[in-house]
C-alpha cells in the first residue's frame, strides 16, 4: 500500500483501484477532480443551487470509482467525466424536469478546467469547503462502513456485499445505516 503523500503521482487508473478499498486514495481522487466538478457546476449555473449540484457531481465521481472497469478500454478520466456530468444532469431533471442545457453533452477535457487560483475569493472558498466536506464524510466512515458503501453503491445487493465481505446481511445493513447517519451528521455540521 502506498503512503498518502504518494497518491499525487499515481495515475488515475491505478488510483481508482486503490480508492475502492482505501479512503485516502478516494480523497486524493476527489481532490484531483474538484476543479472539473466545479467547472460543470458553472455550466449549469442558475438552474439549481451550486452546492447541491456540486454534491451530485461528487456522487457521480464516487459512482465512477465504484463502477470503473479498466478492461473496457476507456480511461478513468473519460469515464469519470461522463459519470459526473450524467449525475448532475439527472439531478437537474429530477428537481426541475428541465430539458438538457445547450452543450451539456460537450464536456471539456480536464486540461480546460479553470485554475482555482484565478477564481474570486468567495468562489474559491466555496469550492474548498465543499471538497473538504466530501473528504470529511469519506474519512469519518470506518473501514467496514466504507467497504459496504462502495459495494452497495457499485450496484451489489445486500446479499452480494455480505458474501464478498464474508459477513451477514444484517451486518451489511447495520454498517450502511451507521454510514448514512455519519454522512447526514457530517453534512449537517458543514451547513
Amino acid at each position: 500500500m502506498l503512503n498518502p503523500e504518494c497518491y499525487e503521482t499515481v495515475p488515475d487508473e491505478k488510483l481508482v483501484l486503490l480508492a475502492q478499498q482505501n479512503r485516502q486514495a478516494m480523497e486524493s481522487l476527489i481532490l484531483r477532480y474538484t476543479g472539473f466538478v466545479w467547472n460543470q457546476v458553472r455550466q449549469f449555473q442558475g438552474q439549481t443551487e451550486a452546492e447541491d449540484l456540486a454534491q451530485e457531481g461528487f456522487l457521480g465521481l464516487i459512482s465512477a470509482v465504484c463502477r470503473y472497469d479498466p478492461k473496457r478500454g476507456a480511461s478513468f478520466s473519460a469515464f469519470a467525466v461522463r459519470c459526473i456530468t450524467n449525475h448532475m444532469i439527472s439531478a437537474l431533471r429530477r428537481c426541475r424536469n428541465l430539458p438538457l442545457p445547450v452543450g451539456a453533452s460537450d464536456v471539456p477535457p480536464l486540461s480546460q478546467v479553470e485554475d482555482p487560483a484565478d477564481l474570486p475569493d468567495f468562489a474559491a472558498q466555496s469550492r474548498i469547503q465543499s471538497t473538504a466536506m466530501i473528504c470529511t464524510m469519506v474519512s469519518r466512515l470506518s473501514r467496514r462502513e466504507y467497504q459496504v458503501c462502495m459495494l452497495i453503491y457499485s450496484g451489489l445487493s445486500y446479499e452480494q456485499a455480505a458474501q464478498k465481505l464474508n459477513i451477514s446481511v444484517k451486518s451489511v445493513d447495520n454498517a450502511l445505516q451507521r454510514a448514512r447517519r455519519k454522512l447526514r451528521a457530517a453534512a449537517g455540521e458543514s451547513m
